[in-house]
């Protein structure tokens, strides 16, 4: 998980993913230390089949055979991390400080949450038990080559489909297709098999979806599927920046690219100001405010609102403006389809074609300004980080 978990975020998971209970290590006592009607609502929420008039141990028995028939297939989509920690478990449970590991381990509540794996809390102690039927069941396949081979297939597809959505927002499906045939010439796909493999991934992936006729594939935490044909048809007059492997990988990992000159820039600016973990809080809301064109004035409320920063001197105004607008022509923009904005005016040979998203800046060796507007969200609109908020209860206040 990337934010530490609230004592509201935990007080949700206790009973629910954390078991309040003393570590046992058959599969069956461990599912059957939640009651009857969790058990059976657990296998409904994961579309399990099991006999719900019968004994606790009879549910808890068809749930594993329900998880053995489908965990090869499952696992098969989880990141090589998350099979090393299967792979960990396999030799005893793991005492785990929670909020540290889960930062570590971000696809630990989908092991969770499938029961792969269950966390007890007993006695101020969190511990992870991967029971012993399980472990059986696991080893029967995890060190085959051929499971190896199809994650590491898929955990390609996985990095493919993150680093999309985070420079793209939303794309062709054809594009997705063209640029996988491009880099992974060993696992060729046509592209029923292309959205074979995706639909399973998305699973996983909340963020991941398809508009109805399979022909978009969007980010779900940024866009409706209904705002999908507009989103794209507003950047329809720009071509996708052409990502390149070493793209890929980092934006898999990487929502902003923290690798810019004009990134490290402002992060120096306000590393004289911030603790580690706030500076990099600052530096993700001023991202999120950049990426998805939100107004600069916003972003000053909230920089004050949440973290209590003023600029109190014309000095840092006008160093903070001049970071700032030079930062958002430099980074990478779902609205430009991943461009970024000083590319897309190299591109153009007239001021009158440049993009609506470049923002005036003064040249400092040069001193020549280029003057064009930011684009600005509605204040009755959904605010496009997510949330489901309006913007003007959200990004907008």
């Amino acid at each position: 998980m990337s934010e530490e978990l609230t004592q509201e975020m935990l007080d949700e998971l206790y009973g629910h993913i954390i078991v309040l209970h003393k570590p046992v290590f058959s599969f069956t006592k461990c599912l059957t230390t939640y009651s009857k009607e969790d058990m059976i609502a657990l296998a409904t929420d994961l579309r399990y089949k099991v006999r719900r008039s019968k004994t606790k141990t009879v549910i808890a028995e068809d749930f594993f055979k329900e998880l053995s028939l489908k965990s090869q297939h499952r696992l098969s989509f989880q990141p090589k991390e998350t099979i090393q920690l299967l792979k960990e478990l396999m030799n005893g449970p793991k005492e785990i400080d929670l909020i540290p590991f889960s930062r570590k381990n971000p696809d630990l509540f989908d092991l969770l949450y499938f029961r792969w794996v269950f966390l007890f809390y007993y006695e101020d102690t969190y511990t992870l038990v991967l029971p012993n039927e399980t472990k059986e069941m696991l080893q029967s396949f995890i060190d085959d080559p051929d499971f190896r081979e199809e994650n590491k297939r898929k955990s390609l597809l996985r990095d493919h489909a993150e680093a999309f959505m985070n420079l793209y927002g939303a794309f062709e499906t054809d594009f997705f297709l063209k640029v996988w045939r491009q880099h992974n010439k060993q696992y060729p796909l046509e592209l029923n098999g292309l959205l074979f493999e995706l639909i399973g991934l998305a699973w996983f992936n909340e963020r991941l979806r398809f508009t109805d006729s399979l022909e978009y594939i969007f980010d779900n935490s940024f866009l409706d599927e209904n705002d999908v044909p507009v989103f794209l048809s507003s950047s329809s007059h720009h071509d996708y920046y052409q990502p390149t492997k070493a793209d890929i990988n980092y934006f898999a990992n990487h929502e902003f690219d923290e690798r810019t000159a004009q990134y490290k820039k402002m992060s120096r600016f306000f590393a004289k100001k911030l603790n580690s973990q706030k500076l990099k809080d600052v530096m993700d809301l001023i991202m999120i405010y950049i990426k998805l064109d939100l107004d600069m004035q916003g972003l000053l409320g909230e920089l004050n609102s949440q973290f209590g920063i003023v600029f109190d001197s014309a000095k840092d105004v006008e160093e903070f403006s001049y970071l700032y607008l030079n930062l958002n022509n430099h980074s990478r923009k779902l609205s430009n389809k991943g461009h970024t904005p000083r590319e897309l005016t190299k591109s153009h040979n007239t001021l009158s074609s440049v993009p609506n998203n470049v923002v005036p800046f003064t040249n400092k060796n040069t001193g020549k300004q280029e003057p064009i507007q930011v684009k600005k969200i509605g204040r009755n609109e959904p605010c496009p980080c997510g949330s489901g908020k309006k913007y003007k209860h959200c990004h907008g206040k």
